[in-house]
């Protein structure tokens, strides 16, 4: 406004501006100031960043009516982080715990068909034997050996 102004008087000059208040004329003659000025200064996003972080280390940012307001949905919001938290926890303890048991079932399904295969095997050697008894033949205690003629 004041430089308008200013272009309106230097064209005309002083004296020929009589519609001019002297509130106006004394707004003229403070020292000169150009339209870059009065531009408010762009801050640049850094400057933005900056003052944002010092405003939440600094601590500020908790008196804002507005984060004042929202302590209670911060507060439900927290309670649900550490419920997800825990309840993450405790599946992957779950989880953990399900492979070594089924890990375990593995190996017991493993052992018992070793003993499986052993128990048929000694069943089979006492048919066998209850059959060689029966036909008169008999087992021998001893190592086997060769009957040379």
């Amino acid at each position: 406004m004041g430089n308008r102004f200013r272009e309106k008087v230097t064209e005309e000059g002083l004296e020929n501006a009589p519609e001019v208040a002297e509130e106006q004329i004394e707004s003229v003659a403070e020292p000169e100031t150009t339209v870059e000025d009065e531009q408010p200064e762009k801050k640049g996003k850094g400057d933005q960043v900056a003052r944002g972080v010092s405003k939440v280390l600094g601590g500020d940012i908790l008196g804002d009516k507005l984060v004042v307001k929202q302590i209670p949905l911060l507060l439900l919001c927290l309670f649900f982080l550490l419920l997800l938290v825990a309840n993450r926890y405790k599946v992957e303890s779950l989880s953990r715990e399900k492979m070594a048991t089924l890990e375990r079932i593995n190996d017991l399904r493993e052992h018992r068909i070793q003993m499986q295969k052993q128990y048929q095997e000694r069943v089979k050697i006492s048919h066998i034997a209850e059959d060689l008894i029966e036909s008169g033949v008999g087992i021998t205690s001893g190592p086997p050996y060769e009957i040379e003629d």
